[in-house]
């Protein structure tokens, strides 16, 4: 019985008839069938590789509940990490058709490979799982007792990359790194990033002292470099906050620690202090209790007995008085619209004014002599003989 073979691709190609080519041409012919399936084999390895990085995305965006938790989470890097390694696993391919021993490759850093490979999937899943169920617990004690889950969330972030780092070193021990040689390597490049990346090492270590201390935690309504917003998560890097519009913003740690921050949030009362102009005919003492009767009767002004009513200035125009009056924090905004749309309808009722700037225009008797003359010689009338003389 006879046995077919296939004969590999370079055979069936170098089996050609190149006896009537040009002497050039047929010198040419092996070596460009041999370099031509190494591209072609590397094209492919490449087209593989990309296959399997999208079904990693796919799968990530799967079982992630939304686009957000899958952005956060490490499946892109998963990803990434995934082709890189099918990538080299593939690489005897071309290697053997380009002349290497891709066995004798396999068999020598094959183990390695897959081993590396194994670190850093698990590493994947249980830094992902340990971080998931780190923030779920903090947001599990916050809703039942309001315990700060600031510390937690930032502690979730650091286990993540902290693994990520051991199963890096585990990975390239694998590869066969021996153990010193690699300390001493990641300590000369540890101390170069470090010396690279100084301003991302004062952010980790600004991270690390807003967790302790905690000026803030997730929730609190704050001012800081200039910006206003919901605090919604801090990061060994940065920390996000949400604006009224709903834009979130990233700013580094170290910006955030470093800054004069205001914390509107983290007292449960906030004081009011508005003003209001009333003119020098008004009677100032009437004014000042309306102020304080419109204030009292607020119903989400609190202390009312501490409600404060002054003359704060003599303005040039006006008398300036001033409020001042507790309110829940979480209800300052719509207290201070209540107020000022009540106290603005009170005053028109008690007839005191609020002075404001008026633009009053004097013409010049002549020049208005002068337009009316025009006017009348546009219409064709006759100037009477004084005004024509």
């Amino acid at each position: 019985m006879t046995t077919f073979v296939i004969p590999p691709p370079g055979q069936l190609l170098l089996a050609i008839d190149t006896s009537n080519w040009p002497a050039w041409a047929a010198t040419l012919w092996p070596a460009t069938v041999k370099w031509g399936l190494v591209a072609a084999s590397a094209i492919l390895i490449l087209a593989l590789s990309w296959v399997i990085k999208q079904v990693i995305l796919f799968t990530g965006r799967r079982l992630s509940k939304t686009q957000k938790d899958f952005e956060n989470s490490s499946w892109q890097l998963a990803a990434s990490v995934s082709r890189f390694l099918a990538f080299f696993i593939l690489l005897p391919l071309p290697l053997g058709l380009a002349g290497f021993d891709w066995r004798e490759l396999i068999n020598t850093y094959g183990p390695g490979v897959f081993g590396a490979v194994a670190v850093l999937v698990v590493a994947v899943v249980v830094a992902n799982s340990i971080s998931s169920s780190l923030r779920k617990f903090g947001a599990r004690a916050h809703a039942h007792s309001g315990a700060d889950d600031t510390l937690i969330a930032f502690s979730a972030s650091l286990v993540k990359y902290i693994i990520f780092a051991i199963a890096l070193v585990f990975a390239l021990s694998q590869l066969g790194f021996p153990a010193a040689s690699l300390a001493a390597v990641l300590g000369a490049a540890g101390l170069a990033i470090g010396l690279a990346l100084q301003d991302t090492l004062k952010s980790v270590a600004a991270g690390v002292m807003l967790a302790i201390f905690r000026p803030f935690r997730i929730g609190d309504y704050v001012g800081v470099a200039g910006l206003e917003g919901t605090i919604t998560n801090i990061t060994p890097f940065t920390t996000s906050l949400r604006q009224i519009d709903n834009k979130i913003v990233s700013i580094t740690n170290d910006k955030v620690w470093g800054d004069p921050l205001i914390n509107f949030t983290a007292e449960p009362q906030r004081r009011l202090d508005m003003y209001f102009d009333i003119s020098y005919n008004d009677d100032i003492d009437h004014a000042l209790g309306v102020l304080q009767d419109v204030a009292n009767t607020h119903p989400l002004v609190q202390n009312k007995d501490t409600t404060w009513v002054g003359v704060h200035a003599l303005a040039e125009s006006s008398v300036k008085l001033r409020l001042r009056a507790w309110v829940p924090t979480t209800d300052f905004i719509q207290v201070r619209a209540d107020l000022n749309k009540n106290v603005k309808q009170t005053f028109d009722r008690e007839k005191i004014s609020i002075p404001y700037p008026h633009q009053v225009q004097v013409d010049d008797p002549r020049s208005m002599a002068l337009r009316a003359e025009q006017r009348m010689k546009e219409r064709g009338e006759v100037l009477p003989d004084d005004e024509a003389h």
